[in-house]
């Protein structure tokens, strides 16, 4: 490539964000190169080979909802969106082997999952009239500055939540979709996954879940989709410099002291490789690099355990008072006479669990599974796999949208794709794609031939038109 050559891009990473960007260039009729050090493509997101039977394991359980509209572009784009198994009911499991269920229902948003919620058999009457209250403050609030500021724990306080609804419905729902703790999710997020998950569209809380393994979900196809454009995806080419001249970056360096120049380039790695890469003068330049210290990151631990024989087990379950926090089955579509069956685990916010040994999480992890399914009391555990995610996300901390750069940098021709980037949503596959389309667009305006690439969210719908509206 050519510096002088405008339509060039190069992307430094194969995450969702860097393949939402590059495909979304590439449709553009822009010169795509991704540079992925890794020999697979999905980073986080991604899977990895088990190197005792060959096959493909993801890193962690990631599912979608139906009100992450980008992301299921995305998959359409490429092929993939057939891959994905949509569930209307939510079901959570009581350690006493007690099932609620949510789901909708003929009823009108915000009302559409009332029905369910009113016969929820984890919560009490109590626990179910300050959560309405609490959700109903929820849909009429104006997102601000000052949500921002304050965290769940301390507005849910204010809500005079009862601990049973705290550690049942909110930690439940907003831990695993922030990766963080209650008093450690800013209201800004937590608010906006109610508001757009569960109480504008009657549709937005159905669960997505692969059928495949994200590998072959998304990277694979994506990787077929850029190559038909004539894109260039390099795998194994480490980038250990952005390379600077004049204000502007001139080309990056890789491990082994190649050079390559672009017209463009987007940074699509986590935010403390990505100041890794650049000059220290350059980041302590400008404000909105050197912020990015100011972010934090929050650990996911993901437990994959396979047992002998077939278990009937829900595709997904969520686990109230427990370390384990939901309960996925991996083998879909696997006959009744299987030899096996591999359940996936998933505990976000994981601080407690990831520092502990590997042996000690999988024994926590059989224990809840064997509680929790009586078909695995009797079954033997053929073998496991521990996956800890160290800096799985950024945190969602109050205060912390003001540290999320925009995707468009200080310096001209060099762009951010990542979840951790002004989004307006948590970490999240949604979160990580929009932040692709977002620096596509930021790219494509800089070459004077501004797209919207965004695909608009859900519309409120039923009587969640007029009270959204009100506010």
């Amino acid at each position: 490539m050519s510096r002088a050559d405008a339509s060039s891009v190069l992307i430094i990473g194969g995450g969702l964000a860097g393949l939402a960007a590059a495909t979304a260039l590439a449709d553009q009729g822009l010169r795509v190169t991704l540079i992925e050090k890794r020999p697979l493509l999905g980073g986080r997101a991604g899977s990895f080979i088990d190197p005792e039977t060959g096959e493909r394991v993801d890193n962690c359980q990631h599912v979608t909802l139906r009100c992450c509209t980008c992301l299921d572009a995305f998959l359409r784009r490429i092929g993939a969106a057939d891959n994905i198994r949509y569930h209307d009911t939510l079901r959570f499991l009581d350690p006493q082997g007690l099932v609620s269920v949510l789901r909708g229902s003929p009823l009108p948003a915000p009302f559409h999952t009332l029905p369910s919620f009113v016969g929820f058999r984890g919560l009490r009457l109590a626990d179910k009239l300050c959560i309405a209250r609490a959700l109903l403050a929820i849909l009429l609030a104006r997102p601000t500055q000052e949500l921002d500021a304050l965290s769940m724990a301390d507005w849910l306080a204010g809500q005079r939540q009862t601990p049973r609804a705290l550690e049942r419905f909110w930690r439940t729902i907003l831990v695993s979709a922030c990766n963080e703790e209650l008093e450690r999710i800013s209201c800004l997020h937590g608010f906006k996954i109610f508001r757009d998950g569960f109480l504008v569209h009657p549709r937005a809380f159905h669960m997505g879940l692969p059928t495949v393994s994200l590998g072959s979900l998304y990277t694979e196809p994506a990787v077929q989709y850029l190559e038909a454009r004539g894109a260039h995806v390099r795998f194994r080419d480490h980038v250990d410099r952005v390379c600077m001249d004049h204000g502007s970056v001139s080309g990056v360096r890789l491990a082994d002291g190649t050079r390559l120049q672009a017209g463009t380039y987007v940074s699509a790695v986590p935010f403390d490789l990505f100041l890794k890469l650049l000059p220290a003068e350059v980041v302590e330049a400008h404000a909105c690099f050197r912020d990015l210290r100011r972010l934090e990151h929050s650990p996911i631990t993901g437990v994959h355990l396979w047992f002998q024989g077939h278990l009937p087990v829900d595709e997904a379950v969520a686990l109230f008072d427990r370390e384990m926090q939901w309960i996925f089955r991996k083998d879909f579509g696997v006959e009744p006479d299987a030899e096996a069956t591999c359940l996936g685990l998933v505990v976000s916010s994981s601080r407690r669990l990831v520092d502990l040994p590997r042996e000690e999480i999988i024994r926590i992890a059989e224990a809840e599974v064997r509680q929790a399914i009586p078909a695995a009391r009797q079954a033997r555990l053929l073998k496991a796999r521990v996956v800890k995610e160290r800096k799985a996300t950024f945190s969602p901390v109050p205060g912390a949208e003001k540290w999320r750069p925009a995707q468009r940098t200080p310096i001209p021709n060099l762009f951010l794709a990542g979840d951790w980037t002004a989004t307006g949503w948590p970490a999240t596959m949604e979160g990580a794609v929009r932040s692709g389309l977002l620096a596509a667009e930021a790219v494509l305006e800089s070459l004077g031939a501004p797209t919207r690439l965004l695909e608009p969210d859900l519309p409120p719908a039923g009587l969640a038109r007029f009270l959204c509206a009100a506010t």
